[in-house]
């Protein structure tokens, strides 16, 4: 195993997000465009996980391709994270986000092999998280909860983000940011709980 601390948090995510994908489906309706978001990471993760287990038994090539294919799983779970909040609005909103998640996705397939293309679909992914976040914030009246666990997330995702750019000794950046986005996806899945989103009124 070529970085076994980061094949393994990478699988825990993986593991993680595949329950919380299970959960949410066992609930219906729109919970399961969230269980696909959910699905989408724990892919996106595997992919990860088997990167940095075989990096350096496989060829160039392949590590491309499986790079690319963690890239493409966070921009589905970007895509379906939007779609999953937009159905619960009304018409006219609905549609301007679903055009908006339609555009993202295909702004993150265009910039698929590009030097920067992983890093702008993380960007992307976060865009889609505070897309939620506003709309939460807007309809709070409903639960309260939701915008603050939600808003908990990207604080810890942000944090983990940086704390890819300081030296940990003895362990890899990369595992302290996988444990950090452990938490920060389980408040995810605490916001979309807390907002009550099982069984919503869709809006005509």
């Amino acid at each position: 195993m070529a970085e076994p601390l980061t094949t393994l948090t990478d699988y825990a995510i993986a593991l993680e997000c595949l329950l919380l994908a299970g959960l949410l489906f066992a609930q219906g309706g729109v919970q399961r465009l969230w269980a696909a978001a959910f699905g989408s990471v724990s892919g996106a993760a595997a992919l990860g996980g088997v990167y940095h287990e075989f990096a350096y038994q496989i060829s160039l090539g392949q590590r491309i391709w499986l790079w690319q294919g963690m890239g493409m799983a966070v921009a589905i779970a970007s895509f379906f994270t939007v779609v999953a909040v937009a159905v619960t609005l009304r018409r006219e909103v609905r549609w301007a986000l679903l055009a908006l998640a339609t555009a993202k996705l295909a702004g993150a397939i265009a910039v698929g092999f590009t030097l920067w293309g992983f890093a702008l679909r993380v960007a992307d992914y976060l865009s889609a998280l505070i897309i939620v976040l506003l709309v939460q914030w807007l309809q709070r009246h409903r639960n309260p909860g939701a915008p603050v666990w939600l808003l908990g997330a990207i604080a810890l995702s942000g944090l983990g983000a940086m704390g890819l750019l300081i030296p940990w000794p003895g362990v890899s950046p990369l595992v302290v940011y996988h444990l950090v986005q452990m938490v920060a996806l389980f408040c995810i899945y605490r916001s979309v709980a807390a907002g009550g989103q099982a069984h919503p009124r869709v809006s005509g």
